[in-house]
């Protein structure tokens, strides 16, 4: 006899999550596939178990070919119940079968030999045999209790081996509890067959999953009700080119300053206005909300992007009202017009962010996305990884320039520039890594090392060697916030026995921001020995009058200048020059391309020059071939 009272139950409950998953709406991801595949055919084994066990009961009063075949339902569909919640964990993983089809076969091999061995039954008896004395256990019955344990082995031991995509603890608690689980119902289905637990242990693992995997509320944001980031990285992931969507997105002009004039309170309830409208305009579509103002509108390629953009922004031009809020909001638009999937998620999440910025600012109409853009972002994205690689591996170069008298040519300094490479060995241009050193704060383990290498440079070759007096080393803005600058800075020079006199610190215009706090660093830095010179003057404020409260000895014209005056010659650089000249500085002019810049520049009174005339920026050992006397 065998006992029901735990089987009706679980398939009660059984029900009630299958409810619970179809009633709200989930994203058409793989893992929610996999998981809605496990409720049915849990639904079938707790079914089918139930019929079997009420079949073998009653053998006497039915035909032997419906005990035979209720209970060869009911194994074949227990053996694809463990491969279900291996082929589940593994889609949580990210583990996409359709990726390695000869590895996902290979996964397949047991269940496959285990059906046919369940099918075959009614004549080898191997599993189960039903004669007139009723069911009885095949010889090797426990070849389907083994087969499920092995994919709970298995699904462990992937857990294991991908472990890195296991993002929270939580979710790796859940694996183990829900492994755990089944392991203990396998326990009771082999020792006390007669009671029907394992179905009660087989639901207990999927309200684990349901709880710790599959709550929307996951990737749901709480004021929209529209999908989050979380699950809009998540969809991007498993986008490919036989399912790729058409992406649209538009964003809250000036969110910010909205959010200062209307308050924070009202503007959560306009969000979440906004939100409203678009699940009942378009039930559709895959509406996100990705911060900060911005949502994303995913649809299927058959779907009239403009025509949703054209409703939305119609509907914009109306105020957004409820019993205590009245918005008026202006919003712009982007679309990406091409196949995006053979780009990272990444990649696209951040030239959708990007284009939401720069059309939130001109609100200029829809902005097209195309290929050039992904492209840019790949490049920015492979330049910040050789960024972090040559910062972590100590690999920043620098390259010097030379710097000559403006009389004789001859060699008197030099600049020490930063040059970093990719991963072929190839020079990344200064202007696309240095904008992004700035930006994720690693300007300041850039020009640390620059600093390092240039003393490192002076300590192994003497200046005197080529003539010259000095070095110049540039120094960001960010570099002139840390308090400890001075300390480090004077650090470097006595590790490597070098003269502070021996380098000029450059300072740009835009990098005198905070007076106060520069003339304290300049101070602090001046007692060590070092000099300052002013680089790029020009390009900034231009306020001579500033200079009188720095200790600059040098004033560097920015080539713009140089090569507007080569250009057109006016009265305008020379006075400025001679009133720099007059004030006690020297004077570098910078961007030196020919020999009648170089006049040019001499005759108004620059005492240095700079540029590719004399020479472009190039590695240590090459300068010191080409310029150290012998």
């Amino acid at each position: 006899m065998w006992d029901y009272s735990f089987a009706i139950p679980s398939l009660m409950i059984l029900g009630l999550l299958m409810s619970n998953y179809f009633l709200l709406k989930r994203l058409p991801l793989r893992v929610n596939r996999f998981f809605v595949g496990l409720l049915i055919i849990e639904a079938i084994v707790i079914s089918s178990d139930i019929i079997s066990s009420w079949a073998c009961e009653e053998y006497r009063d039915l035909p032997k070919t419906i005990v035979i075949l209720t209970n060869m339902i009911f194994f074949i569909f227990f053996a694809i119940r463990g491969h279900a919640f291996f082929a589940f964990t593994c889609s949580f993983l990210g583990l996409d079968p359709s990726e390695n089809k000869f590895r996902t076969f290979l996964c397949q091999l047991p269940l496959i030999f285990n059906e046919i061995v369940i099918i075959s039954s009614p004549w080898t008896k191997a599993i189960y045999s039903v004669d007139e004395n009723g069911y009885h256990r095949g010889k090797y019955y426990m070849l389907i209790v083994f087969i499920f344990f092995f994919y709970i082995l298995f699904s462990a031991c992937v857990s294991i081996i991908y472990r890195k995509n296991i993002r929270r603890r939580r979710e790796l608690y859940g694996i183990a509890i829900y492994l755990v689980l089944l392991c203990l119902g396998l326990t009771c289905r082999t020792f006390i067959p007669q009671f029907l637990l394992m179905d009660t242990f087989c639901i207990m693992a999927i309200l684990t999953i349901t709880l710790v995997f599959m709550n929307p509320d996951f990737y749901i944001d709480i004021r929209t009700r529209l999908f989050n980031t979380e699950g809009l990285r998540m969809y991007l992931n498993e986008m490919t080119p036989k399912n790729h969507s058409v992406i649209a997105a538009f964003v809250i002009n000036h969110y910010e300053e909205v959010v200062e004039i209307y308050g924070r309170k009202q503007m959560d309830k306009g969000i979440g206005l906004i939100g409203l409208y678009l699940k009942k305009t378009f039930p559709d579509l895959l509406l996100f909300y990705y911060r900060s103002g911005r949502f994303i509108i995913i649809a299927k390629p058959d779907v009239d992007m403009d025509d949703v953009l054209d409703n939305i922004e119609n509907r914009f031009n109306k105020p957004w009202t409820s019993d205590d809020t009245e918005l008026y909001l202006n919003v712009s638009f982007t679309k990406i017009d091409c196949n995006c999937t053979r780009y990272s998620t990444d990649a696209i999440l951040n030239v959708l962010a990007n284009s939401l910025e720069f059309v939130s600012n001109t609100e200029n109409e829809t902005y097209i996305i195309s290929e050039t853009q992904f492209d840019a972002s790949e490049e920015s994205t492979t330049i910040k990884r050789c960024l972090e690689k040559s910062i972590e591996n100590n690999a920043v170069e620098i390259f010097l320039q030379p710097i000559v008298d403006a009389h004789t040519y001859e060699l008197v300094g030099a600049e020490s520039l930063c040059r970093i490479r990719d991963y072929e060995g190839n020079i990344i241009p200064p202007g696309k890594f240095i904008s992004i050193a700035e930006s994720n704060g690693r300007i300041n383990q850039l020009g640390e090392q620059v600093f390092e290498n240039t003393c490192k440079f002076i300590s192994e070759n003497s200046l005197s060697s080529f003539n010259m007096k000095w070095i110049n080393v540039n120094l960001s803005t960010a570099q002139f916030m840390k308090n400890d600058l001075a300390h480090t800075f004077e650090a470097f020079t006595k590790k490597y026995n070098v003269n502070p006199s021996e380098i000029h610190l450059e300072i740009t215009e835009a990098a005198i921001i905070d007076e106060s706090i520069m003339k304290s660093q300049i101070q602090e830095i001046q007692k060590i020995g070092f000099v300052f010179a002013l680089d790029d003057y020009g390009t900034g404020y231009s306020n001579a009058s500033r200079l009188k409260h720095f200790p600059f000895i040098n004033v560097k014209i920015d080539m713009s200048l140089v090569w507007d005056y080569c250009a057109a010659p006016d009265q305008m650089l020379p006075m400025l020059i001679e009133t720099l000249k007059s004030n006690g500085y020297s004077i570098t002019a910078e961007g030196i391309e020919t020999l009648e810049m170089a006049k040019a520049m001499t005759e108004i009174g620059c005492d240095y020059l700079q540029g590719w005339y004399f020479s472009k920026p190039i590695p240590p050992n090459e300068f010191i071939s080409k310029y150290k006397k012998s």
